[in-house]
């Protein structure tokens, strides 16, 4: 340390990012400290139990720092937090003093403030956006100058200290996490092109242990590819847990520029999303209560849910409660989702970006999704009619089409293609046949044969199927599933 000692006072409270930030920026590059005091209330909750966590951390971190807190709890009051201060300054003289008034209750924050005008003390305070500023008192009032604090200056600290510091847990639970480690994404991304995206034949074409199960190999890919985005504090697998019992359990967190990021991976597709008594709504609404407890205000969490579509609801319902998703229309998007996510600016990483580029060529090839592979119908869903000897599939092709926002859907049975799709209303009279087939001649390829004989019309004229003739060269397929691509998520007929 240069010069001479220095303490700092902090209010503890939940959201204990202030403290934390401020604390590492003065240890690490405002001269050290060599004293802090936690300022505590009788809300165990919201203060006092904030201090005791906050004082076994440092304790951890940094064993030399010598850590005081009031004999008990105090009160919110300015006056009560003022003198404190003076009698913490008194208890300790010799000392440049720190007040960090960024914690607790506005009325703390108030107290806090007004000890600008003492000697050898300076006050600071960050806000919400993560701008620090020094608090100073002028003839008119308080007066407040910015300065910066980088945000990666937390970043070399472990999840294994973070996420205890953060989460309320029982005195008699303990956290259990794993390290990841790296993995070779570009080939896994391959293999999972060529093995429609079965995760434990994926592991197994690399020469990796492929033995547990496939949602946890998919944990096992998504953090090594944070690695490789270059975040280095990650960990997988958090279980949170007392004697017998399992309280808590997050598939990855990592920390990375002042903030907590938690990933939530779920490989399940709708239909299996669809079976379990959980919702997706309640996943959601608990993923936000989670990354309130893990991280605070600051943390940021990513649903992430490969076979699974959002419905506009649930979409709404995450956005409202700051969460971010990414489900089966962004897999294809996969690797610039993740920098997005984690705030990464500028060209991927190598492995990735050529990873990307793999999807990119799927995207292209007709491909609609990656990571999982969804089912297009859904048994055992229970069905609108018992089985039968003839499959009413329409209603499933009319869900497909919602799903994937567009007018049509294209399949094949037996080697041959065919089209369902929407009439618009307008077209719905005598002339309906001759708008189709002019229609479906100038948005289809010219080896894609149409012809009025090979199109159907619904008896209620809502819908329309046409059987398509193409070339016997299998290419020909592989180049009608890249002209379809462009109207994925349109309309094929046109508005």
């Amino acid at each position: 340390m240069l010069g001479r000692k220095q303490a700092m006072v902090v209010l503890a409270s939940e959201q204990l990012w202030p403290n934390l930030h401020g604390l590492v920026h003065w240890m690490e590059h405002e001269g050290g400290l060599t004293d802090l005091c936690i300022y505590y209330t009788a809300d165990e909750k919201r203060s006092g139990g904030p201090a005791q966590r906050l004082r076994k951390f440092c304790n951890q971190l940094y064993p030399k720092l010598r850590v005081y807190l009031p004999p008990g709890p105090l009160d919110i009051t300015p006056d009560a937090v003022r003198g404190q201060i003076r009698r913490w300054q008194t208890e300790l003289p010799d000392r440049h003093w720190v007040i960090n008034a960024t914690g607790g209750l506005k009325l703390m924050s108030v107290g806090a403030m007004e000890c600008a005008e003492l000697p050898d003390t300076e006050v600071v305070y960050r806000e919400l956006s993560g701008q620090w500023f020094r608090v100073s008192k002028t003839p008119d009032g308080l007066a407040v100058r910015p300065f910066q604090v980088d945000p990666s200056e937390t970043d070399a600290i472990s999840v294994q200290h973070l996420v205890p510091l953060q989460f309320d847990a029982p005195p008699d639970a303990w956290w259990t996490m794993e390290t990841p480690q790296p993995l070779p994404i570009l080939e896994l991304v391959r293999q999972g092109i060529q093995n429609r995206w079965n995760w434990k034949a994926m592991f197994a074409a690399c020469g990796l242990d492929s033995s547990v199960r496939s949602g946890f190999l998919f944990e096992r890919f998504v953090a090594a590819c944070l690695l490789e985005l270059g975040i280095r504090q990650i960990a997988m697998n958090l279980i949170l847990q007392r004697p017998h019992q399992v309280l808590q359990e997050i598939d990855i967190a990592a920390n990375h520029r002042g903030r907590l990021l938690i990933i939530d991976c779920k490989l399940r597709t709708q239909a299996e999303e669809n079976r379990r008594v959980e919702t997706l709504t309640s996943q959601i609404r608990q993923a936000y209560t989670t990354a309130r407890q893990l991280g605070g205000l600051g943390a940021q969490l990513l649903l992430v849910r490969p076979g699974r579509a959002f419905s506009e609801e649930e979409t709404q319902l995450a956005k409202t409660l700051g969460l971010q998703i990414l489900d089966r229309g962004d897999t294809l998007e996969f690797f610039r989702k993740l920098a997005a996510f984690c705030n990464l600016q500028g060209p991927l990483p190598d492995q990735l970006q050529k990873a990307q580029e793999e999807l990119d060529r799927a995207k292209a090839a007709g491909s609609l999704e990656a990571l999982a592979v969804s089912a297009v119908f859904f048994p055992p869903m229970p069905s609108e009619e018992p089985l039968q000897t003839v499959l009413p599939v329409s209603n499933d092709l009319e869900k497909l089409m919602q799903q994937l926002g567009q007018d049509w859907t294209a399949y094949e049975i037996d080697g041959r293609v065919w089209i369902r799709g929407r009439i618009p209303s307008f077209a719905r009279g005598q002339t309906c046949q001759e708008y189709l087939y002019q229609k479906l001649q100038e948005h289809l390829p010219s080896y894609a044969t149409v012809t009025k004989d090979n199109i159907w019309i619904s008896t209620q004229k809502t819908t329309y199927c046409v059987c398509l003739e193409l070339p016997s060269d299998s290419s020909f397929l592989t180049r009608l599933r890249q002209h379809l691509a462009q109207f994925v998520g349109k309309n094929l007929l046109g508005s």
